[in-house]
């Protein structure tokens, strides 16, 4: 937890400092804030990735009207060239403004060949549909910088309430740490105290009972200290994932870039956070373009763990829950946005929506 926050240094946003208010209602507050961030973040990705998606469909659309434009345009050349032959051109057939010069000139009706008018309302009808396509493409770029701004901006507010998060996460952590410290401190001298007292009474029992039989004493026995095995930095039933200053919201199944849906949830934090093992089991490592550095745990509960865009590896092979598999990131497609990807497949199958879960243990 402490490298964790000590990785903030590396986040480029001002840090607000804590209130001298509670540390543990902070905490609250500013988690939920985080989260709240989050989610508009998450909801900004998906309005881009559809805005994407549909200009992508418009631009297929639009080529293909060219494509069908070029191809009427060279068949009413066709027409118009028979038709200058025939010493049948007549001005008052032209029908399209927007062609070069020649083929003002010479463009004529089909039916002044063939008897028919397909030609030309197919070549109006296609000019038309490329016009008004060209007109949507332009529109659609236009909403394309909207959203992407506004991606920016969600994106600096939520950076900016995990920053907070982290400063008031310090305090929180800081309060804990010196609670325990009296506790200790008290518990310290009590022990102490029981110590005197019970050496006391002990050299009165020896005063007495010299003089018969001598005794000997035992020293007591050192505590032993259970030590958590290298690694590991967390414990429970499941651990989170991130541990250090987090912040998610239920973005699964929202649209993603290249026509993509979201089969996780998306863990915004620090770059440099310990990422760690939900579960015990087995961890191996991956490198792919889309997730950049990941990793896979096959877990002891039987289920499948997966997270990616981490900037570098840790712990692999055997390893116990809460131990440190690697560090978050943005490897892979996540440039500038340091967050851990994370699924759950039960079972080993198609993954589920992880949410709930990070929820009760995040």
């Amino acid at each position: 937890m402490a490298a964790a926050i000590a990785a903030l240094a590396l986040v480029v946003l001002p840090v607000q400092p804590a209130s001298a208010g509670d540390p543990v209602k902070d905490r609250e507050t500013a988690q939920a804030r985080a989260n709240a961030a989050a989610a508009k973040f998450a909801k900004a990705s998906s309005s881009l990735a559809k805005v994407e998606r549909e200009l992508k469909v418009l631009e297929g659309k639009t080529a293909s009207t060219r494509t069908r434009l070029s191809g009427l345009e060279e068949e009413v050349k066709v027409v118009a060239v028979n038709s200058y032959v025939r010493g049948n051109v007549n001005e008052a057939f032209i029908f399209d403004k927007d062609l070069g010069r020649t083929s003002r000139r010479n463009a004529m009706a089909r039916f002044v060949t063939v008897g028919d008018t397909d030609a030309v309302d197919e070549f109006r009808a296609a000019r038309k549909d490329l016009e008004a396509g060209s007109s949507a493409v332009r529109e659609q770029v236009e909403q394309r910088k909207v959203a992407a701004a506004d991606l920016a901006k969600q994106k600096t507010s939520a950076y900016k309430e995990l920053t907070r998060l982290a400063a008031v996460e310090k305090a929180y952590l800081a309060k804990i740490a010196a609670q325990k410290a009296a506790a200790e401190k008290a518990a310290a001298e009590k022990a102490a105290a029981a110590k005197r007292a019970a050496s006391a009474k002990a050299s009165a029992s020896r005063t007495a009972a010299s003089r018969t039989t001598p005794t000997t004493t035992k020293s007591p026995s050192a505590a032993k200290t259970v030590e958590k095995p290298a690694g590991v930095i967390a414990s429970g039933e499941w651990v989170c994932p991130v541990q250090g200053p987090r912040a998610f919201s239920n973005d699964w199944g929202q649209p993603r870039s290249g026509g993509r849906v979201h089969q996780g949830n998306d863990i915004l934090s620090p770059r440099g956070t310990p990422i760690v093992a939900p579960v015990s089991g087995n961890v191996r490592h991956h490198n792919s373009s889309l997730g950049g550095l990941s990793f896979y745990l096959s877990g002891d509960d039987g289920n499948t763990y997966y997270g990616t865009h981490m900037q570098s590896y840790a712990a692999s092979g055997r390893v116990s829950a809460g131990t440190v598999v690697g560090y978050n990131g943005d490897s892979g497609n996540a440039r500038g946005t340091p967050h851990l990807h994370f699924e759950i497949h039960p079972g080993g199958g198609a993954p589920v929506n992880p949410y709930p879960t990070l929820t009760k243990y995040c």
